[in-house]
């Protein structure tokens, strides 16, 4: 069973429509309402659109299943239900989507991946959202408060020092401790200025905002509108192995050098593409950037 984290209807859809020759395009319901009563009797759903093959059983049966969902006056559990509805459709299509693209399994031998290709990636992903982690480095933020906690801890540990030193000791010493500490909260200090430098970096870099990325040279952006939950709870409330399944687009390697050095403008990708590597946690020699269909939980 599969629970959804992100999926994207306009390329189910249009797998389904190239294969079968036909898709469903809108699903309507009817509803009624008695005065007197002030009950709701039950409504169907009724299916526009050419549908062919699968993919019109489906439809069938879900329509036929959908004829014994009642409705409430407010339209509340109408609205509720028809969204259920569609959900499950979706989620069936993907399913019939799927059995048509026949990804390459991550559990299947490795072969070398081309562009084009369809794979399925099951891996423990570093989920990446970028607005979240600029809000960490805003003024009053996070991360200060950070840097406060650990400049207090340091200096504590330069008047421990102090406090088991003589007075000679400390005028021969205490100048040098005093410099010594200031080094040590710069530097801490220092090591999260570079990381917002990187975030910031890898905003240009990236025209995404939220993205996955793999141990293994896999990137995966995301798009908000296909995200099956909230997107800014996503990296605190989920974790662990999950499955991607989507198309390699693009592939970023050292041995993707312009073929014309005198293009600026290839040139000058490249120049980004070797930035993108550099920053990117991963040993691989090749970045693989795959256009997600869906993402999800296969449990």
């Amino acid at each position: 069973m599969k629970q959804f984290l992100y999926l994207d209807n306009d390329i189910v859809n249009s797998i389904i429509a190239q294969k079968e020759k036909g898709l469903i395009q809108t699903l309507s319901g009817e509803q009624e309402t008695s005065e007197a009563s002030g009950l709701s009797t039950n409504g169907t759903f009724s299916i526009e659109g050419i549908v062919g093959g699968s993919i019109l059983k489906l439809a069938k049966a879900e329509a036929s299943l959908s004829a014994n969902i009642g409705y409430n006056e407010s339209g509340n559990s109408y609205s509720a239900s028809r969204e259920l509805f569609s959900k499950t459709l979706h989620d069936a299509s993907f399913d019939i989507a799927y059995g048509y693209i026949n990804p390459k399994g991550s559990n299947s031998e490795k072969t070398p991946d081309e562009y084009g290709d369809y794979v399925e990636l099951t891996r423990v992903f570093d989920f990446v959202d970028l607005d979240y982690l600029e809000t960490l480095f805003a003024k009053g933020g996070f991360i200060e408060y950070i840097k406060k906690i650990e400049k207090e801890k340091i200096e504590a540990l330069g008047e421990e020092t102090k406090a088991g030193m003589n007075r000679e000791q400390l005028r021969n010493q205490g100048s040098q401790i005093k410099k010594q500490i200031s080094e040590a909260v710069a530097k801490n200090s220092k090591q999260y200025d570079d990381i917002r430098d990187i975030i910031t970096a890898f905003r240009q870099l990236i025209p995404y905002t939220r993205m996955l990325i793999s141990y293994d040279g896999y990137l995966v952006p995301l798009d908000d509108q296909y995200f099956r939950i909230k997107p800014t709870s996503m990296g605190f409330r989920y974790g662990g192995e999950i499955t991607c399944v989507g198309m390699i687009t693009n592939i970023i390697g050292e041995d993707t050098n312009p073929a014309d050095d005198k293009n600026i403008f290839a040139t000058l990708q490249f120049s980004v593409n070797e930035a993108l590597r550099s920053i990117l946690p991963t040993q691989e020699k090749n970045i693989c950037v795959i256009h997600p269909i869906a993402v999800f939980y296969n449990h």
